[in-house]
């Protein structure tokens, strides 16, 4: 007894804060245990404390999810406690598609990425919150422009000539990720081989992306602001020749003196026009992000606004601003009945008109931008180098106006009808407005020319879930979901091109000016109407069977509008057996193998019918009066055409060692797209040119690893990482009619090339490049060799193929292809203490890139005279043998000599961040603060010569161009530096 007393009367009252080392939160109900006793306490909402201890007493904090802490009381009277996320995510609930699932019970092919995996990171678009954390998931930014594009393929494409862009479901609406702010975003699961797919049926042929907005949570309101702001420049740049080595070049390529040694060397002396440093500029962005969420028992609520302006790093006009505002709201009106509405509205505004690089870039280094009285200098003084215009008169005189309002809302309502029976019915619009709007002003299209497009959306669904939970037995679960679905969208659109302006006061505002108006407008309307039924089946918690059966029923098929499409996955927990249950090292080992087929609908409304031509182009002058014409559809009706269908098997394995410090999963898989939904070109004499078909075949295979590693874990410090890497092997098997290849038109073919630098041949990737084999420079004492082939000494050397001793269109051949053999992706978390280091890593092994840029730089194609690039400083001499050709070539740009590995390891982006202790927080009456920087596109390993391995898709987002670089948006290496508060 009196040792009781003496250690009752040494004890002291210690409080503290519990928070997450996730984001820094307070977490209401932690147990706080003194050891070794039941005396304790829990964390009220704002995750303080308060107990009586003694000085000897150790107190232990655990919660639901987080790793347990303990920590000796001493003379401490404050003991802030941050916990850890347990490392074993097995009983994690993971969103798959009409429902949820514990991790621990998944049969199919899913990755998840949590808002963890990237909110240390300042991101501002949701596709970088995906890039190189998910294997399978091929994220690509295929500009550095403010607001650019990122193409996301799952597992390869599987079309030719319709669409592989993934499925985005963002809280069950079927909608556009750019809808929705990054910082909104709680997780990401991505639904990858058929049997977690085909419950999308049509529409997730080309995978499934869903994403989970965050809600609030019982407790008092708390807020967060988030600010950061960053400066941009061009990563790198290219060699160029300066004004004087440019000079030199011309001499030596027209064999005249057309600049004498004297202005030669003024110009080496003066410097000429540096086109690099004229195009590009440091730009300037700003993100504000606000959020204030809390609730009660019965409500919660979340609510947020995104503010985002960026500046274009080529020409300083163009710029950037997204508006996003949400609201996420939960009620539970009874034990039976719960509510929620989402409601979204946001604003993209784009201004500006960047300056034409593969103009630019080979514009005459030797003509000034302007002139001695500040005016421009439209064309090359001496004729060189192009016969383009001065790139800044477009840039800095065009006028764009794009905007993109859109509003979504939508709403859930679960009914527990009874313990086992559980209705669902959510549904939601989407509006869309986008205007884009441009003006070509008399100085730089000596005309005038305008572009009005308005386009007006309309998205609409419903759903209705039932799911039966029976009970059948002590060792069996079983769960059947029982789903009718309508998706309904609706468009109208008018475009106006308008010319011949006499004057530029009112721009696009008033085309009346115009005196040629040609006026466009559509309006399309399709529907899907879909039945589901899914069971999953459990037995003694080891064995487990996913199945389910999808009907969907499309309105852009005129006759066999019904699509069918069954799944079934199996999963064996293998560590639940009672020879591997005594193997300490293994937490978990699960085999899973699925098989399932979904389809794909991706036609415009109006895809299998033909239509009458209407316009300016066909109208008829009777008596000098135009009269309305109507001319033949250029596409013949295919009321037979149907779903384009793609059957997947998938083998797979996860397996946690060591209480999970190690976990790995791999998958390999098999798909095959048949009855393609192909756009095949006819022959001219036909009358019509197109016709959509079934026909033709492409093989997706490859396999997937992730590797999580929890490298070290205690109080101090905390190390961890994500490897992610994938391969995929694309193939077309077949085409229409058995013919050999296809070519598909690409927008740069028109203008440039003899023929299509890709084309879709059978046996090859869907992306593969043609051209002529280049076998380096015609050498002296090879002269005769040379003259066969109408060449001299200094000239480009080609491979004749075909042996007939002219190189033509006959010798063009495959000369490389685009696809990567492998992606990957590292993302590290390193925590010490108060500090934070979170760095992801990306790279791509054994992708060709098209360096057509290259190619026009070194003076090929129709409009270029002379070279600019600096591998000319080395061209072929007779005292200088070398590969680089001297001769020009205006035709032959298509060839190997152009085609580059494009190979990289990339620093995508590292942040260093510091969070403020809490004791001075608990003073000043915050829950955190953090203070951080980054640096985006840090560094770049690569052998590629030009601007960025990664974005060599701006010309085309097909998947017949993958890998060409021509008329590119450098990507930026950004430096960013943020503040975050939460109170």
């Amino acid at each position: 007894m009196f040792f009781g007393i003496v250690g009752l009367f040494g004890q002291s009252t210690v409080s503290g804060k519990v928070t997450s080392a996730v984001d820094s939160q307070p977490i209401p109900g932690v147990n706080v245990i003194i050891k070794g006793s039941s005396q304790g306490t829990a964390t009220d909402f704002d995750g303080n404390y308060s107990i009586e201890a003694s000085p000897n007493d150790v107190l232990v904090f655990s919660f639901l999810g987080y790793m347990t802490k303990e920590q000796t009381v001493g003379n401490l009277k404050t003991i802030n406690a941050v916990l850890q996320e347990d490392a074993a995510k097995l009983d994690e609930v993971v969103v798959v598609g009409y429902g949820t699932a514990k991790r621990s019970d998944l049969t199919g092919a899913l990755t998840s990425v949590s808002s963890s995996d990237f909110d240390k990171q300042p991101l501002n678009d949701v596709s970088q919150a995906l890039q190189g954390r998910a294997a399978g998931v091929q994220v690509t930014q295929t500009s550095g422009a403010p607001g650019g594009n990122f193409k996301i393929r799952i597992r390869g494409a599987n079309s030719i000539t319709g669409s592989n862009e993934p499925l985005y479901v963002i809280d069950g609406q079927f909608a556009d990720i750019s809808t929705i702010n990054v910082n909104d975003i709680k997780s990401m699961e991505v639904l990858k081989d058929a049997s977690s797919t085909a419950i999308y049926g049509t529409r997730g042929a080309n995978g499934v992306i869903l994403i989970t907005t965050k809600t609030g949570r019982s407790g008092k309101a708390k807020f967060n602001v988030d600010f950061f702001t960053g400066i941009s420049n061009v990563t790198q740049r290219l060699d160029l020749m300066n004004a004087a080595e440019f000079a030199e070049g011309v001499n030596f390529s027209d064999g005249i003196e057309v600049f004498t040694a004297q202005e030669i060397a003024d110009l080496r002396a003066n410097g000429g026009e540096d086109w690099q440093e004229r195009l590009f500029q440091t730009a300037y962005f700003n993100n504000v992000q606000v959020s204030a969420s809390g609730g009660s028992d019965k409500i919660d609520y979340y609510i947020s606004g995104n503010y985002y302006d960026a500046g274009g790093t080529v020409v300083e006009n163009q710029r950037f601003k997204r508006l996003n505002l949400r609201s996420n709201l939960n009620a539970q009106l009874s034990d039976k009945i719960k509510i929620g509405l989402n409601f979204n509205v946001g604003q993209e505004v784009g201004t500006g008109v960047r300056a034409d690089l593969g103009v630019g870039l080979s514009f005459d280094p030797t003509t000034f931008a302007f002139d001695e009285n500040g005016d421009y200098n439209y064309n090359s003084l001496n004729n060189l180098a192009t016969s383009q215009t001065n790139p800044l008169v477009a840039a800095e005189n065009n006028i764009r106006e794009n905007t993109n309002d859109r509003i979504s809302i939508n709403g859930n309502f679960n009914w527990d009808i009874m313990d086992n029976l559980v209705f669902n019915t959510s549904g939601g619009i989407i509006k869309t407005e986008i205007h884009n709007n441009t003006y070509a002003p008399l100085i730089s299209s000596n005309v005038g020319r305008a572009n009005v497009d308005n386009v007006y959306r309309t998205n609409l669904y419903n759903t209705n879930r039932l799911t039966f939970t029976p009970n059948i037995g002590e060792n069996s679960t079983l769960k059947i979901d029982a789903v009718h679905e309508l998706v309904i969208d609706k468009s109208n659109s008018v475009f106006i091109d308008a010319s011949d302006f006499f004057t530029d006061l009112v721009s696009y505002k008033d085309l009346s000016v115009a005196n040629v108006i040609i006026a466009d407008n559509r309006e399309s309307n399709r529907e899907l109407e879909s039945f589901l039924g899914r069971l999953n089946y459990a037995f003694m918690d080891k064995y487990l069977l996913t199945a389910s059966f999808r009907a969907d029923g499309s309105s852009v098929f005129q006759k066999d509008k019904w699509g069918y499409f069954p799944s079934a996955s199996l999963a064996w927990k293998v560590s639940e057996e009672d020879f591997i249950k005594n193997i300490e090292s293994i937490n978990n080992l699960k085999l899973r193998l699925s098989y399932g087929e979904v389809g794909n609908q991706g036609i415009n409304s109006f895809g299998t019918r033909s239509r009458a031509v209407l316009g300016l182009g066909v109208n008829y002058p009777f008596d000098g009066i135009y009269a309305t014409g109507v001319a033949p559809s250029n596409i013949i009706a295919n009321p037979d055409l149907t779903w384009e269908k793609t059957k997947q098997i998938n083998a797979g394995f996860d397996i946690s060692l060591f209480n999970s410090a190690i976990d790995l999963s791999f998958d390999y898989y098999e798909k095959n797209t048949s009855d393609l939904l192909l756009n095949t070109q006819l022959p001219p004499f036909v009358g019509p040119t197109n016709k959509f078909v079934n026909a033709g075949e492409v093989e997706n295979k490859g396999f997937e690893v992730t590797l999580d590693t929890k490298i070290l874990q205690n109080e101090n410090w905390s190390i961890k990482s994500t490897l992610s890497v994938t391969s995929n092997k694309n193939k077309v098997l077949s085409l229409n009619n058995d013919v050999p290849f296809i070519v598909i038109g690409d927008v740069i073919r028109e203008n440039t090339f003899p023929v299509n630098p890709t084309r879709v041949e059978v046996g090859l990737p869907i992306s593969t490049f043609r051209g002529y084999l280049f076998e380096g420079v015609w050498q002296l004492g090879e002269e005769a060799a040379a003259a066969v082939f109408n060449a001299e000494p200094g000239d480009a050397k080609y491979r004749d193929i075909n042996d007939d001793g002219i190189i033509s269109t006959d010798d063009i051949t495959t000369v490389g292809d685009g696809n990567p053999d492998f992606i990957w992706g590292w993302n590290w978390d390193v925590s010490f203490k108060n500090w934070n280091l979170n760095f992801l890593m990306t790279g791509s092994q054994g992708n060709d890139i098209y360096n057509l840029q290259r190619g026009r730089l070194m003076a090929l194609g129709a409009q270029q005279f002379h070279a600019v690039h600096g591998d000319y400083r080395n061209r072929w001499t007779p005292t200088n043998p070398s590969n680089i050709p001297s001769g020009r070539d205006g035709t032959e740009i298509l060839s190997s000599q152009f085609i580059e590995d494009g190979s990289f390891i990339a620093m995508k982006n590292i942040a260093l961040s510091y969070n403020v202790d809490n004791e001075f927080l608990n003073k000043i009456g915050l829950d955190a603060i953090r203070v951080y920087a980054s640096v985006e596109n840090l560094f770049i390993l690569t052998d590629y010569s030009g601007f960025d391995p990664e974005a060599t898709a701006s010309v085309s987002n097909s998947d017949a161009d993958v890998g060409i670089d021509y008329n590119t948006y450098p990507l930026n290496r950004s430096f960013t530096f943020g503040l975050n508060v939460k109170f």
